[in-house]
């Protein structure tokens, strides 16, 4: 995750049109955290306003019913009323009582002279009086007396007989004489009590729930497709629905006139949006009930915005409740096309928003690809020129990852130069950063043994350079590899080189974080062979100031190279890791070999926080002076602390080993003629070349 967040932003700038793409991600993002913001904002205020229109249907329900339970009360509190119904309670046990006996009865024409003209007022069609027997002692309609009250009445005739005034819910009228269903009716009833305050029967008002038992939860509908239903416990509608046209169209409801859907529609989930003229794939007996009327069939109080399928197959949103007291369940729907109207518009908008940023965002991306190719053209046009500012290149004598080197010429002074560049495919903001860097930081070094900069540039096409003093020799990656491990005295005398180049760095501050064979070359200037050119201070990181243009917590260097804590805490090296890649250098001298061989850089970082390198001896397969041997060992040791200090320290304790003094000027000569027949030109590591 570190490494990540190191290289992320270095991506970035290396790869500029990522920046488009990035910023149409993030405004997404940001886009869609916000509308889903929005619409849980919205989804919970058409929560909060179901319920609210819920809680009106059902609070305005109650009062209704508690208006006819008290109605029923007023007619029952009555004392003629209570006395005729008493006297007839009576007339029913006695022997030999007929149908005739109680119509013709003084108690049945007094309840006909106070109740009868009172029914049209109040709007109720008609009157029983239930015995505890539950047979019907008297009633407005004639045929009815004498019989036992059908079934369908038990629930609330039960309730009233218990004590409690109530309203039954609606039912289908049924004449007990001849068992014909005529259509809904609802009674309210009232236990009638005696003297000593024992119910003896029941006084009962039929209504009609077309009138307002429908009609007041058709008050609070919302919007043009909201409905407001009560059903009982089987999911049997019991009022009417907004919708009784479009359910006599699909043949939900008989198609008559009168027809509504009370008692004639179960709220079943057809599965399908029967307004299409799609079928649904099961008959209707084996069609579930609607999410709704499951919930609240169970007793189960709630509300559901995410939306499901009504009786009619709409998409709808809504809220319900139970009125256990009463046996039905009320609920408050409405299509989610409706109710979603501001939030379908505001998805649109985001979509349309965000298809106009992706185009947007493409378009940008586009154009900066063919900004940057352009540029990378005019630079590659410019490199083909072989001229860059005041320099003429020559001959390409080093490549890298992000750059190359090129042997060249002052076009004035005709003075040879080493010109190092980026190349046009990887010129951008953070590689300019680390160039410049690079050369800020060499040209403070004055030392013999560091490479010498020249100038610093940027041509009018946007290629990075600097010139540098040009070298010809060999670096001391090839010379193993070509020539095998060195002669104890040429290895000192070269490391005490590195050592003065390191010393001069260090006292200004600054520290080399890449020492390796490949940054290390020999030359000849003025006729000495062997002379030492320590390059690359491009990973050079100022102790006091931090590191500038890159980021301290980076791990850089090489594997092979690099040392324990630049591993393990970057950003804490000093100039004690400079001294640790000397030994690793000293090391591959003398026994032309790695301080440990495998190539999985993982497993050679973890080796170098770790793990001990053999002996040189060991590894040269040949004695090594015990002296220098021990020396660099200690180079090598894990801890700073346990290393030499200083490079200064370094060149004095070189200097005292047996060793020392022992690689001629004849000898390097000698070499030199022998090896590399006067002159090499070797390339000079190119940006980004590790």
């Amino acid at each position: 995750m570190a490494r990540l967040a190191v290289r992320a932003p270095l991506l970035l700038s290396r790869n500029f049109w990522i920046w488009p793409i990035f910023g149409a991600v993030l405004i997404s993002v940001v886009g869609l955290w916000t509308r889903n913001l929005v619409e849980a904002t919205m989804k919970g205020e058409l929560a909060n306003h179901l319920q609210t229109l819920l809680n009106a249907d059902v609070a305005a329900l109650r009062l209704w019913l508690s208006e006819k339970e008290a109605d029923a009360k007023s007619f029952a509190a009555d004392s003629r009323v209570q006395e005729a119904i008493i006297s007839l309670s009576g007339l029913s046990t006695a022997p030999g009582n007929a149908r005739a006996v109680l119509l013709s009865s003084e108690p049945a024409k007094t309840l006909a002279l106070y109740i009868k003209p009172l029914l049209p007022v109040q709007k109720y069609q008609d009157y029983i009086v239930v015995a505890t027997n539950r047979t019907i002692l008297i009633s407005g309609e004639e045929d009815l007396i004498g019989h036992p009250v059908p079934a369908e009445y038990e629930p609330f005739i039960r309730r009233a007989l218990g004590g409690q005034a109530t309203v039954s819910r609606p039912f289908y009228w049924q004449r007990p004489a001849t068992n014909q269903v005529e259509g809904p009716t609802m009674f309210s009833a009232s236990p009638i009590r005696d003297g000593e305050g024992r119910v003896v029967a029941v006084l009962a008002l039929r209504m009609d729930p077309q009138e307002d038992f429908s009609r007041i939860l058709g008050v609070a509908r919302m919007g043009e497709t909201g409905d407001a239903y009560a059903f009982d416990s089987r999911g049997i509608m019991l009022t009417a629905s907004r919708f009784d046209d479009d359910l006599k169209r699909l043949g939900l409801i008989p198609n008559n006139r009168d027809a509504t859907t009370i008692l004639k529609l179960q709220l079943l989930d057809p599965g399908v949006d029967l307004r299409t003229g799609e079928q649904p794939a099961k008959s209707r007996a084996n069609l579930p009930l609607t999410r709704m009327a499951a919930a609240a069939t169970t007793e189960w109080s709630g509300y559901d915005v995410e939306g499901y399928r009504n009786y009619r197959g709409s998409k709808v949103v809504g809220a319900w409740a139970w009125l256990p007291d009463y046996g039905l369940g009320v609920a408050a729907e409405m299509e989610t096309r409706e109710a979603y109207q501001t939030l379908n518009i505001l998805r649109r908008a985001f979509f349309a928003l965000f298809l106009l940023l992706v185009l947007s965002g493409l378009v940008t991306f586009v154009f900066s690809v063919l900004v940057e190719r352009l540029q990378s053209s005019l630079r590659r046009n410019a490199l083909a020129s072989r001229k860059i500012g005041q320099y003429v290149l020559l001959q390409e004598i080093g490549r890298g990852a992000s750059g190359m080197v090129y042997r060249a010429r002052h076009a004035i002074l005709r003075r040879p130069v080493a010109v190092k560049l980026l190349s046009p495919e990887m010129t951008n903001e953070a590689n300019a950063v680390r160039f410049e860097h690079e050369v800020q930081m060499t040209s403070q070094l004055t030392h013999p043994n560091t490479v010498a900069i020249y100038d610093y540039g940027r041509t009018p096409e946007g290629l990075f350079y600097y010139a540098m003093e040009y070298l010809s020799g060999i670096n001391l990656d090839r010379l193993v590899r070509q020539f095998g491990p060195q002669p104890e005295g040429r290895v000192v005398h070269i490391l005490r080189q590195v050592c003065g180049s390191l010393a001069e760095a260090h006292r200004i501050g600054l520290i080399h974080r890449d020492i390796k064979p490949a940054n290390i070359v020999l030359t000849r200037r003025a006729g000495v062979c062997d002379m030492v050119k320590v390059l690359d201070f491009g990973l050079v990181k100022a102790v006091a100031l931090g590191p500038e243009g890159l980021s301290a917590k980076a791990v850089v260097g090489t594997p092979h190279f690099i040392s324990p804590e630049a591993v393990r805490n970057p950003e804490q090296v000093d100039a004690r890791s400079d001294l640790y890649g000397l030994g690793a250098v000293a090391y591959w001298l003398l026994t032309g070999k790695t301080l440990f061989d495998d190539e999985n850089v993982d497993v050679l970082l973890e080796e170098q926080t770790t793990r001990t390198p053999a002996d040189p001896s060991q590894r040269r397969g040949a004695p090594v002076s015990a002296d220098l041997e021990l020396l660099v060992m200690r180079c090598l040791s894990k801890l700073p602390q346990d290393r030499v200090q200083t490079a200064e320290d370094l060149d004095n304790a070189l200097a005292a080993c047996a060793v020392a003094g022992t690689w001629t000027t004849e000898q390097a000569e000698a070499w030199w003629r022998d090896h590399l027949g006067g002159t090499q030109i070797i390339p000079i590591p190119a940006p980004g070349e590790r």
